[in-house]
C-alpha cells in the first residue's frame, strides 16, 4: 500500500474520532470548537456515503430530528423573529448531530475507550485549572474559575464521568489491570473532591438523588456481602457526615445567640439591625466614620459586582455583624487587616473569605432565604429567583392558548418578562428562562411541543431497549434530573452535550434488524 493511501486510510478511519474529540474539547474549553466540530459534522454528513443512512431506522432519526423541526414550525408564530432565528442557530445540533451520528459507521470499542479518555483528560484539566484560579488566583467563584461557560453544565459533565467510570469498572473489575482499576478509582475520587471544593450543589444532589442509590443496588447484586456492606457504611457515613455538617452550619446561622426577634435579619446567629430607628442611625454614623478611618471609604461609597452595586456601609455593617461585633468606631480597632480587606472587597460575611467552599455557598444561600423571608429580597438567590420564575411561568402557561400552542420560538424571554413587569416582580428585565426545561418547552411550544419533546425525549429508548442499558440510563437520568432545575438545553454547552451522548447512544441501536 502507497504512503498516500496509508494517509488516506488512517484519515477515514479516525476522522470521526477527532471530530467529536474536537466537539468534546470545545464543550469543556472553547464556544469556536463547538462551532467548528458542528461544521465538520455538517461537512462530513453532506459528502459521506449515505449508504448507513439508508439501513437505519426512520422512525428513530424522526425522533431525534423533531425537536429541531418543533423549533422551526413555531418559529412561525413568533413576533421576535430576530430570536427565534437565534435559537434556531443556536439549537442546530439537534438537526446536524443526529444526521452525523446515523450516517457514519458505528465506533469500535478501541475508539470509544479513546474518546471517553480524550474526554476525562480535558474535564481534569479544566477542573485543575478552575480550582487553581479559585484557590490561588483572584476568582472568587467556581463560574469565573472556569475556562468556559456555566458550572452547571461542567458540574454534569463532571457527574456523567463518575458514573461512566463507576459502571465501567463494576461491570470490567475482573479484566482491567489492577494499574487501570487503580486509574479508574483515582479518576473517581479526584472528580468527587473537585465537586465538594467547588461546592457544586447540582452535582452533589445527582450523585445523592441518583448515583449513590443505583450504585449501591449494583453493588448488592454484583459484588460480595462484605464490600456492599463496607461501601454501604461509607456511604451512610459520608451521607450522616455531609448532613451533620450542613445542620451544624445552619444551626450557626439561623439560632439566635442573643434575644430572638423574628422582624429582624438573623446572620451567623446575630440580628444585623436593631429595630430601635435611633440607635441605627448612631452605629451608621460611627461606622461611616470607621471606614473613613480606616479603609478611606465614604459613606456613599459603592462596591460593583458585577451586574449590581452594592452599598459599602451595609456591606461594612454585615461583616461586623457575622463576627459578632458591635457596629460601633472602637471595635473597628479589633480587626484584622485580613478583615479590612476583606470589607475592601465587597466581602459581608467573614464566612465567605474562609476558605471552605461549601460553608460559603452554604451562608450565601442561607442569607437569600432570610432576606427574601425579612425584606421579600427575590435576587441574590438562586433558589428564590427560580422559585419566582417558576410561578410567573406558570402563569403565563394560564394566558389565552399558550397552553397549547405556545408563545413561539423567540418569544418566551418577552412574554415572560411582561408577566414579571405585571406582578411586579423584582426579577423584570433579568433576561432569564423559567430554570426548568420542561416548563421552558411547555411555554415556548405549548403542550403539542411539550408531547414532541417527551417523544424526542424517550421514544427511542424504549423502542430500542436502551433502557436496559446502564450507561444510557445513567446519561438520560442526570440530564432529566437536572432539567428540573435548569434550563439543560439553553445553551451550546448543554445542547452539544445532550445531542452527541444521545445520538450516539441510539445510533448503535438503530441499524435495521
Amino acid at each position: 500500500m502507497s504512503l498516500k493511501n496509508m494517509q488516506r486510510k488512517l484519515v477515514n478511519e479516525y476522522l470521526d474520532v477527532f471530530i467529536i474529540m474536537l466537539a468534546f474539547a470545545g464543550m469543556i474549553f472553547s464556544h469556536a470548537l463547538m462551532s467548528f466540530s458542528l461544521a465538520f459534522m455538517a461537512v462530513r454528513f453532506l459528502f459521506a456515503n449515505k449508504q448507513r443512512l439508508k439501513e437505519t431506522r426512520k422512525d428513530l432519526l424522526l425522533a431525534l430530528l423533531s425537536y429541531f423541526a418543533l423549533m422551526l414550525i413555531a418559529s412561525l408564530w413568533s413576533e421576535n423573529l430576530n430570536e427565534a432565528i437565534k435559537q434556531l442557530n443556536k439549537n442546530l445540533p439537534f438537526l446536524i448531530v443526529p444526521l452525523y451520528f446515523f450516517t457514519i459507521n458505528p465506533l469500535d470499542k478501541k475508539k470509544i475507550i479513546t474518546l471517553a479518555v480524550g474526554f476525562v483528560s480535558f474535564l481534569i484539566v479544566s477542573s485543575l485549572i478552575a480550582l487553581t484560579r479559585l484557590y490561588f488566583f483572584d476568582y472568587n467563584d467556581i463560574r469565573q474559575a472556569l475556562p468556559v461557560g456555566s458550572h452547571i453544565r461542567f458540574s454534569l459533565f463532571v457527574c456523567l464521568t463518575i458514573g461512566f467510570a463507576g459502571i465501567y469498572w463494576f461491570k470490567h473489575r475482573k479484566e482491567i489491570k489492577t494499574s487501570h482499576s487503580l486509574i479508574l478509582i483515582a479518576v473517581i475520587v479526584y472528580l468527587l473532591a473537585y465537586i465538594i471544593l467547588s461546592s457544586s450543589l447540582t452535582a452533589i444532589v445527582i450523585l445523592f438523588v441518583l448515583l449513590l442509590p443505583t450504585s449501591l443496588i449494583y453493588v448488592r447484586k454484583r459484588i460480595s456481602k462484605t464490600l456492599f456492606y463496607i461501601y454501604l457504611f461509607l456511604v451512610c457515613s459520608s451521607a450522616a457526615l455531609l448532613g451533620n455538617y450542613i445542620y451544624s452550619c445552619a444551626n450557626d446561622y439561623f439560632v439566635p445567640k442573643e434575644t430572638a426577634n423574628d422582624t429582624l435579619l438573623i446572620e451567623n446567629g446575630y440580628y444585623c439591625y436593631t429595630d430601635d430607628a435611633t440607635k441605627r442611625q448612631q452605629q451608621e454614623e460611627q461606622m461611616a466614620r470607621g471606614m473613613q478611618q480606616y479603609l478611606n471609604i465614604s459613606k456613599d461609597s459603592l462596591f460593583q459586582d458585577g451586574e449590581y452595586q452594592y452599598s459599602y456601609l451595609d456591606i461594612a455593617c454585615r461583616y461586623f455583624n457575622s463576627k459578632g461585633l458591635e457596629r460601633n468606631l472602637q471595635n473597628w480597632n479589633l480587626l484584622t487587616q485580613e478583615d479590612k480587606e476583606n470589607i475592601r472587597n465587597g466581602i459581608p460575611n467573614y464566612v465567605y473569605a474562609s476558605g471552605n467552599p461549601l460553608k460559603v455557598r452554604l451562608y450565601k444561600t442561607f442569607y437569600g432565604i432570610e432576606a427574601f423571608r425579612v425584606y421579600g429580597k427575590v435576587k441574590g438567590s438562586s433558589i428564590i429567583q427560580k422559585l419566582e420564575l417558576w410561578d410567573k411561568a406558570i402563569s403565563l402557561s394560564k394566558d389565552e392558548l399558550v397552553w397549547l400552542c405556545g408563545v413561539g420560538t423567540g418569544d418566551l424571554i418577552d412574554e415572560l418578562n411582561i408577566k414579571l413587569k405585571e406582578n411586579n416582580s423584582q426579577m423584570t428585565d433579568c433576561g432569564l428562562r423559567p430554570h426548568n426545561q420542561f416548563l421552558t418547552t411547555w411555554i415556548t411550544f405549548g403542550l403539542i411541543g411539550l408531547g414532541v419533546f417527551l417523544v424526542m425525549l424517550f421514544y427511542p429508548a424504549f423502542s430500542t431497549e436502551l433502557y436496559k442499558n446502564s450507561y444510557y440510563i445513567c446519561f438520560m437520568a442526570i440530564i432529566l434530573i437536572s432539567m428540573l432545575s435548569e434550563d439543560t438545553l439553553d445553551n451550546q454547552q448543554g445542547i452539544l452535550l445532550f445531542c452527541v451522548f444521545n445520538s450516539f447512544f441510539i445510533s448503535l441501536k438503530a441499524i435495521k434488524s
